[in-house]
């Protein structure tokens, strides 16, 4: 045996010895030297892991470290709930799939909860909760099965009352079946209705190839259900179905039509969205935020008033004016929260009960910082949830609060020279220009612009004028005009 094949044969062996190990021991023997570091961090390691976690695990994912994540995923998932009411404050935790590969998203209705994993197999849990002397409690005996696979996203009734959670709606892609006469083999998107109390599909719509969609969401009634479809380019898509006929044997044409928010300001791409019974929050991918109300009542909880409120073009998006970029949103029935990139959490709407996190139950008109809290978290009038499944090639999105901007620091006193640069701002323009000079091409460069202005701390209002206005420029230097200076006859 080779010299060199004596280390390779002992590396092998530690690996096997400390694959036995706790994945939260195996994380800490990684901390202590970099011998061990880069052992403990071997896909071998982590494969022979993730077998003994999940040994009907199939696939390990994608990504540049499958095994590794696939093997967290799948230690760190997990359902805990805590019931409303009573003496008891204790969490409870719920039986885990196992062939559920970590937890990505759940719901809870009347009686069952739904999980979605990271490889699209939506999962039903049958009579997961029991009522015990009025208080909520997990049956141990419940079971799961397999609702559908290739699931992207699923969504039911957004009020937070279980009751009104009769039908899920689940966006799937499926292979279309084969008809003789045809080659076309193309997998569709479509959105698959089950009905929550015994997970029989009573209804499914199918759409065309070409349309690619990543979440759905639900606004409005049960007569006049509004579904709302993001597709892959950022665009919103709704079509209006009524619920109390989908249990009916027949089949109906719905017409599908671009939002408002999509046709009015193509530019924008939208990057998430959420949504009570009557209203609608989008996120764009450059941080800003668009809001629709549907009603006059909600609107003037949000804003404090109702000046800007129109009756007849609801639809119509609102931009909220925000300090920083936004990553995430949650909307309740009449407030909302958002989270910056900076990882703070504003709360804005109605604040009768204190549901703000402020301290008091006085409204806020405005997104009003409030002290950091948990995520993860869904509320229903019973029970709190708490998911948690951790992904790895989710790296933390949020950035170093400037120190001109952490609250609390104390303000320059009147007879202060004030700051000459305030928060930095010179420093960046000059990186940002600097990134701006290293494009090769115009349209490169505008590109860059763009990605800029999401950047900065402007309002929404400003960011929309400038990227209308680079997109004008865009559109002149493609038909050829280029931006140059005018002709002497004009």
């Amino acid at each position: 045996m080779g010299e060199k094949a004596v280390p390779l044969l002992r590396r092998r062996r530690v690996e096997h010895i400390i694959s036995f190990l706790p994945v939260r021991d195996l994380v800490a023997l990684g901390q202590t030297c970099r011998y061990f570091h880069e052992v403990c961090d071997g896909e071998g390691v982590w494969r022979r892991i993730c077998r003994r976690l999940s040994p009907r695990l199939q696939d390990q994912g994608s990504g540049v470290r499958p095994w590794k994540r696939a093997a967290i995923l799948n230690y760190t998932k997990g359902l805990y709930f805590q019931a409303f009411g009573g003496r008891r404050r204790c969490l409870s935790k719920s039986v885990a799939p196992l062939l559920a590969h970590g937890y990505r998203r759940f719901l809870p209705t009347k009686d069952h909860v739904f999980i979605l994993d990271y490889v699209g197999t939506l999962f039903f849990l049958k009579n997961a909760l029991v009522s015990t002397l009025g208080q909520m409690q997990w049956k141990r005996a419940c079971r799961y099965v397999v609702l559908c696979r290739g699931a992207k996203d699923f969504a039911s009734d957004p009020r937070c009352d279980t009751v009104y959670r009769k039908y899920l709606y689940v966006l799937a892609t499926r292979e279309p079946q084969e008809v003789v006469g045809t080659t076309s083999s193309r997998a569709c998107d479509c959105v698959e209705v089950y009905l929550q109390s015994s997970g029989q599909r009573v209804f499914k719509m199918t759409f065309h190839h070409s349309m690619t969609f990543k979440q759905i969401v639900l606004v409005g009634q049960e007569t006049q259900r509004a579904l709302l479809l993001l597709t892959e380019e950022g665009k919103i898509y709704s079509l209006v179905v009524n619920e109390t006929q989908l249990d009916q044997p027949r089949s109906y044409t719905v017409q599908l039509a671009l939002r408002k928010v999509s046709h009015y300001l193509p530019h924008l791409r939208v990057a998430c969205m959420t949504s009570n019974q009557s209203s609608t929050l989008y996120v764009t991918d450059q941080g800003g935020v668009y809001f629709e109300v549907h009603t006059p009542g909600v609107y003037r909880d949000l804003f404090g008033t109702l000046q800007a409120f129109d009756p007849l073009d609801q639809q119509m998006p609102l931009a909220l004016s925000l300090p920083a970029k936004i990553l995430f949103c949650a909307l309740g029935y009449n407030h909302l929260g958002l989270v910056d990139e900076f990882g703070r959490i504003f709360m804005q709407g109605n604040n009768r009960y204190g549901q703000l996190g402020t301290g008091d139950k006085m409204d806020r008109g405005e997104p009003t910082q409030v002290p950091l809290c948990a995520c993860a978290l869904c509320a229903t009038r019973e029970c709190l949830y708490i998911l948690s499944s951790h992904d790895i090639e989710q790296h933390a999105p949020y950035r170093h609060l400037p120190a001109s901007r952490v609250v609390g620091t104390p303000e320059p006193s009147l007879g202060a020279r004030a700051p000459q640069d305030p928060g930095g701002m010179a420093q960046a323009c000059e990186e940002y220009l600097s990134q701006i000079h290293s494009c090769q091409t115009l349209q490169d460069r505008t590109e860059k612009m763009k990605e800029i202005v999401g950047w900065m701390p402007l309002m929404a209002a400003q960011k929309d004028f400038f990227w209308e206005a680079l997109d004008m420029l865009q559109r002149a230097e493609g038909g050829g005009g280029g931006v140059g200076p005018p002709a002497p006859e004009t």
